[in-house]
């Protein structure tokens, strides 16, 4: 059972998510234990898709596999919903929750892990899972492969969108899942990979794909099915959208008038959501002027090799930092794993943000040596609370 600050822990993890997600203002967060709407799609007798109404027009995407003895769910959901939505899999199927698999980091895809944990169920995550806040125990690399009943599943590593990110594939029932590594109905927001990695994660899951697959976003959005063609459309549409940010960022155009540009608007004119609130167009210019188009100070493969290493704090928690592909990334267990991005010798900004205040602070001694790093995070924020403040000593 969860203990009064746990409880705590999820109610505050449950309201952010609402308010991040933009999927209901803030005076209509449900409680929990209220019962949820949520539509069930029947693909084969083995393959349902279920939507799970979280306002009017917002609708987040799991499936189920019904197995021999039990149910693999796809996409737990966020723990308040845990119970309607075991409900529902009761009632179609008659069987358990017997498997749940994570489709990526969001935290929607993993929110509700312990629940169905704590009744009898094993989680199957991608390894970078480790290092976010979810329950974690069956973990993959590169793929994962597992005849469930009649059906055979497999997740395929991506470098779209979120850490964790996996491309679910039901071969037998002809379906697939994407997460938010895919939308029909805005852009998508790429993750640590930049947009090259989304690219890539669409490229990739349309050689998966055939040209009957249904396609499946974590949100419902303007359709629940896509067809393969819809990557390449979506693909199309990021490439040509960040390469005009690109350009006009160069040329000295600010936010306010990017947001405004015809040519931008046009670029994204696939998605009707930017027609009737240009505004929200901002949020994917931001991001990609932050991480694809924000000049950082360079420095040496061999120079940023003197970083990694494992540090710990007084209380035994630890920092592991790795060198990947000529980028650090520093993370966690049960945490956080974030992309470093150099600007100073002892300053490393967190994803290459724009925002100064959220940084990794490495310190040194007086021969010139690495031997610490301390987290400058802004007050306030959604990290302050989950990591812990003071220096990791490295071991």
């Amino acid at each position: 059972m969860y203990n009064l600050n746990v409880r705590i822990k999820i109610i505050f993890l449950f309201i952010y998510f609402l308010l991040q997600a933009s999927i209901v203002q803030a005076s209509s967060v449900q409680e929990i234990g209220k019962e949820y709407e949520i539509t069930a799609n029947k693909i084969t007798d083995q393959v349902f898709v279920l939507s799970v109404a979280w306002s009017k027009t917002s609708f987040i995407n799991s499936a189920i596999v019904v197995g021999d003895k039990g149910v693999m769910l796809i996409t737990a959901q966020m723990e308040p919903v845990a119970p309607s939505l075991e409900a529902k899999i009761k009632k179609l199927t008659g069987k358990p929750v017997t498997h749940v698999l994570n489709v990526a980091s969001d935290t929607f895809h993993y929110h509700a892990n312990d629940y169905f944990k704590e009744r009898g169920a094993e989680l199957i995550s991608h390894s970078e899972l480790q290092y976010t806040q979810a329950s974690t125990q069956i973990l993959f690399d590169r793929k994962f492969s597992m005849q469930f009943g009649s059906e055979l599943v497999t997740a395929t590593y991506t470098r779209a969108h979120s850490k964790g990110q996996t491309i679910v594939y039901l071969e037998n029932s002809n379906v697939m899942l994407l997460g938010d590594a895919f939308r029909t109905d805005k852009l998508v927001y790429t993750g640590y990979h930049g947009v090259e990695g989304q690219l890539s994660g669409f490229a990739q899951a349309y050689e998966i794909a055939n040209d009957q697959t249904l396609i499946v976003s974590g949100h419902k959005g303007e359709r629940l099915f896509s067809k393969r063609d819809a990557l390449k459309q979506a693909s199309a549409t990021l490439s040509t959208f960040s390469e005009l940010v690109g350009k006009k960022h160069k040329a000295g155009m600010t936010l306010e008038q990017m947001i405004s540009d015809k040519d931008l608007q046009s670029a994204v004119n696939i998605y009707p959501i930017y027609k009737e609130k240009p505004s929200l167009i901002q949020y994917n210019i931001k991001q990609l002027i932050g991480t694809e188009f924000t000049e950082s100070n360079s420095i040496s493969d061999s120079a940023l090799k003197t970083y990694v290493g494992t540090y710990q704090s007084d209380k035994g928690s630890l920092f592991k930092v790795d060198l990947v592909n000529g980028h650090l990334f520093i993370k966690e267990k049960g945490k956080f794993l974030f992309k470093l991005t150099y600007m100073s010798e002892n300053k490393f900004y967190v994803w290459k943000s724009s925002t100064e205040s959220f940084y990794m602070q490495f310190h040194f001694s007086s021969d010139g040596k690495v031997i610490g790093v301390s987290p400058k995070i802004p007050e306030g924020s959604y990290w302050a609370p989950i990591i812990a403040t003071g220096i990791r000593q490295k071991l």
